[in-house]
């Protein structure tokens, strides 16, 4: 099962509210967001192997050209 993880970061960091917070006050929605998300999918699927991949670059100027 592969993840394009820079996306769901993005979406869950809109997605889960901010009040989810480290026990030192830090956000954690981002991490929180997205690791529910694979958990929840590799508890369903029971893939052999999970790649997640991460794009530093998630908005290179030719996707904000379109």
């Amino acid at each position: 099962m592969a993840f394009d993880t820079s996306y769901l970061y993005f979406r869950a960091y809109f997605g889960v509210p901010a009040t989810f917070r480290a026990p030192d006050g830090r956000p954690v929605n981002a991490v929180r967001g997205t690791l529910d998300f694979i958990s929840r999918l590799a508890a369903q699927y029971s893939p052999d192997v999970l790649a997640c991949a991460w794009d530093d670059d998630w908005r290179p100027q030719w996707r904000v050209d379109l």
